[in-house]
């Protein structure tokens, strides 16, 4: 008993630090990057930062966050019909061009994402957290 326990505990303990293992279905997206889109993002979100000179890449990434079904993939949820909607609340350009953290909401929870931009892969990365040593993270979005 005590074994199963033990067992249990240390799931408990280790599954949660270990979400960059899981990645969503059809990651990494293949975006082109939509001024449209980009800007519906940008009039819908709290954006924190300059959006006057954004890059190629920061556009791709908020096309990709146009859709909420991206972003509950960036949470790792789904969102249901009927319930309530992943979307992103405020968007942070902590590194532009480079790193760029989103707040994500679905009105009674809030998560933050954190992703990395690879120049030499031309893809976005979801990772943990945004220190110098975050490591490679989850392929999110490839940069068309």
């Amino acid at each position: 008993m005590k074994t199963h326990i033990l067992a249990v505990w240390l799931i408990c303990l280790i599954l949660p630090s270990c979400t960059s293992f899981f990645k969503p279905a059809g990651w990494p997206v293949e975006v082109v990057a939509d001024k449209a889109a980009a800007g519906h993002t940008i009039d819908h979100v709290r954006f924190v930062g300059s959006t006057r000179q954004l890059t190629k890449q920061e556009n791709a990434l908020l096309t990709f966050l146009d859709k909420p079904d991206n972003i509950a993939a960036a949470v790792g949820k789904v969102n249901q019909p009927g319930s309530h909607q992943w979307s992103a609340a405020e968007i942070y350009r902590v590194d532009p061009g480079k790193h760029i953290s989103v707040l994500c909401e679905n009105g009674y929870q809030q998560v933050a994402v954190y992703f990395h931009y690879r120049e030499e892969d031309l893809t976005w990365f979801r990772v943990g957290h945004l220190e110098n040593r975050h490591g490679k993270g989850i392929p999110a979005v490839l940069v068309k």
